[in-house]
C-alpha cells in the first residue's frame, strides 16, 4: 500500500475537499481522486461520501483513520532515519534539456560517490511538462526554469544559476538581415528572450519558434538564422562556431523545484553541490 495515497486520504478528510487537499499537497485534484479510487479498490471499502465539492469520511474510514495516522507517522520517522543514516531508496529527478547536459553528469557522479545506495533516475522534459509530473507525484524534484507564478506552500524553488540572455550568430559573420529562430514564448524561459528581441529589433523577421535550445543553436550554426537565447554553460563548449553577444539585462534563472518538507533531504544538498561547484 502506497503511503502517499494514505496521506492524500488524510488530507482530504482534514481539508474537507479534494481541491483543498490537492492544493496543500501541490498536486492536481485528478491525481488525488485517482489515489482515493485506488485505495478504495485495494481495501474494498468506500472511504468517502461526496456532496458537491465537499467530502466526508464514511464510518469505515473513520474507524481506519487512527491506524492510518499512526502508519503515516511511522513512515515519516523511518524515511527521516534512512535519509540521515544510510541514504537508501529511489530518487526521481526531472531535468530540462540544458540541465541534462550541463549538470546531470556531475549530479550522477556525486550521487554515486556520496550516496551509492540511492537509485537515481533522470527524466527529461520541458519545464511545463516536468512541473506537471512533479505535481502528480511522479517526480521527487525538478531542475527547471523559475516558474512564472506563485508556488503553493508545499513547494519550494531554489535558484541555482543565472543565464544572461543574448544574441547568437556564427563567428565572424554579421547577419543583420537574418531571420530569428525564436525560443518559444510559451516556454518559461522564452518570455525573457522575446523581450530582448523586441528591445533589439523593432520588426523581427521570424523563421520559426520552438522550445529546444540545442536545436536552435544547431540551426544558427548551420546558417539558418540568428537567435536570442540564455547563455547556458554548454553553449560555449558545444557550439564553438557561435558567438554570444549580451543584449539588455534579461536573464533566465534555473533552479531546483522540490517539496518543502524535503528541504533537508540529502539529495537536495548533492544536487546543489554539483551545480554550484
Amino acid at each position: 500500500m502506497d503511503l502517499r495515497f494514505l496521506k492524500s486520504l488524510v488530507n482530504v478528510v482534514d481539508e474537507g475537499s479534494i481541491a483543498a487537499a490537492a492544493q496543500s499537497e501541490g498536486i492536481t485534484a485528478s491525481a488525488i481522486s485517482q489515489r482515493l479510487q485506488a485505495l478504495e479498490a485495494e481495501l474494498q471499502v468506500k472511504l468517502l461520501l461526496r456532496s458537491g465539492r465537499n467530502v466526508r469520511p464514511t464510518p469505515a474510514c473513520i474507524g481506519l483513520l487512527p491506524q492510518i495516522r499512526r502508519l503515516l507517522e511511522e513512515g515519516r520517522v523511518l524515511t527521516l532515519s534512512l535519509a540521515q543514516t544510510v541514504n537508501v531508496g529511489r530518487f526521481r529527478l526531472g531535468a530540462i534539456s540544458t540541465a541534462l547536459t550541463d549538470y546531470i553528469p556531475c549530479i550522477i557522479r556525486h550521487t554515486s560517490t556520496q550516496m551509492p545506495r540511492v537509485d537515481l533516475s533522470v527524466h527529461p522534459g520541458s519545464s511545463v511538462q516536468l512541473y506537471r509530473a512533479f505535481q502528480d507525484g511522479e517526480l521527487d524534484a525538478v531542475l527547471c526554469v523559475t516558474p512564472p507564478f506563485d508556488l503553493p506552500k508545499s513547494m519550494r524553488f531554489d535558484v541555482l544559476a543565472h543565464h544572461p540572455v543574448g544574441l547568437i550568430q556564427r563567428v565572424g559573420i554579421e547577419e543583420t538581415d537574418a531571420p530569428f529562430i525564436v525560443y518559444s514564448r510559451n516556454a518559461w524561459g522564452g518570455a525573457a528572450c522575446w523581450r530582448a528581441i523586441e528591445q533589439h529589433t523593432q520588426t523581427p523577421q521570424i523563421l520559426c519558434e520552438l522550445d529546444a535550445l540545442e536545436t536552435i543553436a544547431i540551426m544558427v550554426q548551420s546558417g539558418s538564422g540568428v537567435a536570442m537565447v540564455p547563455q547556458w554553460e554548454g553553449l560555449v563548449t558545444r557550439f564553438p562556431d557561435l558567438e554570444f553577444k549580451r543584449i539588455g539585462t534579461e536573464y533566465r534563472a534555473l533552479g531546483l523545484l522540490y517539496h518543502t518538507h524535503d528541504v533537508d533531504h540529502p539529495m537536495a544538498a548533492v544536487i546543489r553541490g554539483a551545480i554550484e561547484g
